[in-house]
């Protein structure tokens, strides 16, 4: 790496989110840390390439046919100079101050890979929803329970990227969670307990979009990948049965969200004959509010962007 590097890397897939970009991107180059900032025009048909050009000479700015968000961001990332690299998505948020104080936990702990921080729900608007939506990460939740908290913001060693290489363009639900399995076996990933970041959440921002049960059995083939590993922690893979039965619980789910009742029945049969601690109240009522939420929540969404409050 040239002397002349720029310490962080940032990356920004941008595709039909022109309304918000600007903020996004405003909000990188105001941080006080010197950034090497990439965006990445994804095919967009809305304003954002009107809205690139108005930070020309400003950011590497850059229009390509839509490849999708894992290939972009992978896309950026092999252009990166930088030691420490990281993304943000085009409607979400820095605070200021964040990118400094997020290397700075790295450059002082050379045992963690990855740090992120706390970050605010905000609306379309930037109102803040809820605060604090992050939670410390953990590697037995995020592969059992297919859990994982880690907001906007987060920021990893290029050493450790190129360690275990980028996010999977083949994986379509959850590629960021699967990137993560592998980075942690390159060090800690922390949560900086400062709410430095917003995670915008509007009604265009989520997919209801029917996912297919073949789409859904992803989250099988990264177990089955994940547990040929030779490195899985022993108290990780004494609760294999567990990972399993949580990733049909996540089929059925997705089923009972298509409509596909009885289907959905199945799959939560086998979900819970593989873990039999899932037929219990408190799954069964966790299934029905995950069912039911994201609707739900962009119901509300859309109304409150209507009223205009």
């Amino acid at each position: 790496m040239s002397a002349d590097a720029p310490i962080l890397t940032m990356v920004t897939p941008a595709y039909n989110q022109g309304r918000y970009l600007a903020e996004t991107i405003d909000s990188v180059l105001a941080q006080d840390l010197p950034v090497e900032y990439i965006v990445i025009d994804d095919g967009s048909s809305d304003e954002t390439p009107e809205v690139m050009a108005r930070y020309a000479g400003r950011i590497q700015g850059e229009r390509q046919q839509n490849a999708g968000q894992v290939r972009t961001l992978n896309r950026g990332w092999g252009r990166a100079r930088g030691k420490y690299l990281a993304y943000l998505s085009s409607d979400d948020v820095l605070y200021p101050g964040a990118l400094r104080k997020l290397v700075q936990v790295l450059e002082a702990n050379p045992d963690i890979a990855c740090v992120f921080p706390d970050c605010d729900l905000i609306d379309d608007r930037s109102k803040v929803i809820k605060r604090n939506v992050c939670r410390p990460f953990d590697l037995a939740q995020l592969v059992i329970e297919q859990e994982c908290y880690i907001g906007p913001g987060a920021v990893f060693r290029r050493s450790a990227f190129e360690a275990v290489g980028g996010w999977r363009p083949e994986l379509r639900l959850a590629p960021d969670r699967e990137f993560w399995m592998r980075l942690a076996s390159q060090g800690r990933i922390v949560l900086v307990p400062e709410t430095l970041a917003g995670y915008r959440f509007h009604p265009k921002s989520l997919s209801y979009k029917e996912v297919s049960e073949q789409q859904s059995r992803e989250y099988l083939l990264v177990l089955d990948e994940y547990f040929a590993r030779a490195d899985v922690p022993a108290d990780i893979r004494a609760r294999k049965a567990e990972a399993y039965g949580h990733a049909h619980l996540i089929l059925a789910r997705n089923r009972f969200r298509a409509g596909d009742w009885q289907r959905g029945q199945q799959l939560f049969a086998e979900a819970r004959k593989l873990h039999p601690a899932l037929g219990g109240w408190k799954y069964r009522l966790r299934l029905l509010r995950n069912v039911v939420s994201k609707p739900a929540r962009s119901a509300m969404a859309a109304v409150r962007s209507l009223s205009g409050r």
